[in-house]
């Protein structure tokens, strides 16, 4: 009797062992994660912190595409700000949801702490996917800072050849390329209902950078899983929620699709792609060398490769090894767009397939997962105390590159505080002229001003004017009206290049606008105000009419109309 008595105690006392056991293996298990969390927090910070050193406070609506995506922002939002601007009062079209979320923020805050705070949220953004799709691959921190430096600053534009762009100032694309890593990394982990909603809103945000996107990844998933969607439902599912993510990019698809322009006008396509953008939409355009870069890239990709092949068969089975394969894989997919466009560049004339950006997803694809997979593939490499040594390699490296960011920095802080300055490449008379024009004429009068110079010009005035050569409207339809207004503004130079020209005319263009412009006579200038209902005509001091003058300094004047 004693004995089973204590047997049962024993029982028990296992029993409440085991079950202490259990919960401190949960307990364990939650402080894991726990942990793991805040280092991928910490390390999101870092990545950020690192983004921000080189471009929080470089150009803020400067020569970037702030000066014309923040003001369109704050118009959608602010209808009464400048209501008789041209292109400020265009449909949003695939912009819609960027406007409709930075809109109010321009209106409350102004441009340059909206510039700010909108590049900090999507530096994040950015940060987390490149984090997370390292600890996918194996990288450590330092090692990351140092391949995302490589790509960021061994090549200026980033992108290896049609000089796009992952980090810079705020607007559409930024946001979908941000969403886009995010799925490059739940694509590789097999999580394809949330890859599919971060494709999804990638395309909402952009519809041309998430559209590739999407058509990048399918081609991997029928290339590697398609065994991966064996069940229908499923498939629906993960395409239901693509669909719905990307509902801000079903009207623009629509509008483009069936909007038609009249036969004797010159195609909208060919304007975008010859005359507005060649140096992103035409190789032809390019540098005859601009090869070179995806040679390098491509053999910096085999290289990785290489080494990755040299590891033991134990670690090649491993899931980091297989996520780096994979990435190499899908990388090679993404430039499949980029050979599609080079092919078609001579046959496509008039620029109607190539406006589609073939270049976009590519260019930006190739470098960036190139410069990634070479510090894995150098950190999987060396082992040992060769890893230390490589470790300190790259500490030394972010040490360097971390102090000459500091003091870059630095001194664009001081010229954050005198916004706008020569950093939005606004000179002091410049900013007298427009405080003068803001101050003294009326609310939402236009006023004509050059059509190449001074992008920032109603910004800064918060003055309608007639039409930019930057500026250029996203709706097809509007592309004719824009060559229109910009032929009025040059007088009677003929700007455009012949049809058979497919080189990048643009800096040929801009100067015969301005030149044109500033060669208008009196009546000229007299004729647009008539046509467009303006009264004041702003221009540099060397330009002679014979009309009023309202203001003037050293550099400029600003002519009021007779009468």
């Amino acid at each position: 009797m004693i004995a089973r008595t204590k047997d049962k105690q024993q029982r028990t006392n296992n029993e409440r062992q085991t079950t202490k056991d259990k919960q401190q293996t949960t307990n364990d298990k939650r402080q894991t994660t726990n942990n793991k969390q805040q280092t991928t927090l910490l390390q999101i910070l870092a990545v950020t912190a690192f983004l921000s050193l080189g471009f929080l406070l470089k150009g803020n609506m400067g020569n970037v595409n702030e000066v014309y995506a923040l003001p369109l922002a704050r118009q959608y939002a602010d209808p009464t700000w400048v209501p008789g601007d041209w292109y400020y009062n265009e449909p949003a079209g695939y912009r819609l949801l960027f406007v409709a979320l930075f809109g109010h923020l321009a209106v409350a805050w102004g441009f340059l702490a909206t510039s700010i705070i909108g590049r900090l949220i999507y530096y994040t953004l950015i940060s987390s996917g490149l984090v997370l799709l390292a600890r996918k691959l194996g990288i450590s921190l330092a090692p990351l800072l140092v391949g995302i430096g490589l790509f960021l600053y061994v090549n200026h534009y980033q992108g290896m050849a049609a000089q796009e762009w992952l980090v810079g100032g705020v607007e559409a694309k930024s946001f979908a390329y941000g969403f886009f890593l995010l799925a490059i990394r739940l694509m590789l982990g097999g999580s394809y209902r949330l890859m599919a909603l971060m494709l999804g809103l990638a395309a909402s945000f952009h519809v041309l950078v998430g559209g590739w996107a999407f058509l990048a990844v399918v081609g991997w998933l029928l290339w590697r899983r398609k065994q991966d969607f064996a069940d229908i439902s499923y498939l629906g599912s993960v395409l239901l929620i693509y669909l719905v993510a990307s509902g801000f990019a079903i009207w623009p698809v629509v509008q483009q699709l069936f909007t038609r322009i009249p036969s004797d006008y010159i195609d909208p396509s060919y304007l975008f792609v010859f005359v507005r953008a060649p140096h992103h939409l035409n190789p032809l355009s390019w540098d005859s060398d601009w090869w070179l870069l995806p040679l390098a890239y491509l053999l910096v990709l085999a290289i990785s490769w290489f080494l990755f092949q040299r590891q033991q068969q134990s670690e090649q089975s491993s899931p980091q090894h297989i996520a780096r394969k994979s990435l190499a894989e899908f990388t090679l997919i993404t430039l499949v767009p980029f050979v599609l466009g080079l092919a078609i560049t001579p046959l496509d004339t008039q620029g109607q397939l190539l406006q589609y950006f073939f270049f976009r997803l590519g260019d930006i694809m190739l470098p960036l997962n190139s410069c990634l997979l070479l510090v894995c593939a150098l950190e999987q490499t060396f082992i040992g105390s060769k890893q230390r040594l490589f470790s300190l390699f790259c500490i030394l490296l972010l040490s360097i590159a971390v102090s000459i960011l500091s003091f870059n920095f630095y001194h664009s802080l001081l010229a954050v505080t005198q916004f706008p300055g020569k950093e939005q490449g606004v000179e002091p008379e410049w900013q007298d002229m427009c405080t003068w024009i803001k101050t003294n004429t009326p609310h939402n009068t236009l006023v004509i001003s050059p059509p190449v110079e001074f992008v920032n010009f109603t910004w800064l005035t918060e003055r309608p004017t007639i039409v930019k050569f930057r500026l250029l409207p996203s709706v097809s339809a509007s592309l004719i009206e824009w060559i229109e207004r910009l032929n009025d503004l040059s007088g009677d130079l003929n700007p455009w290049p012949s049809e058979d020209s497919k080189e990048d005319n643009r800096g040929e263009i801009r100067h015969a606008l301005t030149t044109g412009y500033y060669s208008l006579q009196t009546p000229q200038v007299e004729s647009l105000m008539l046509k467009y209902h303006a009264n004041y005509f702003v221009t540099r001091s060397e330009h002679q009419l014979e009309l009023p003058i309202a203001y003037q300094n050293s550099l400029f004047v600003f002519y009021h109309k007779r009468g």
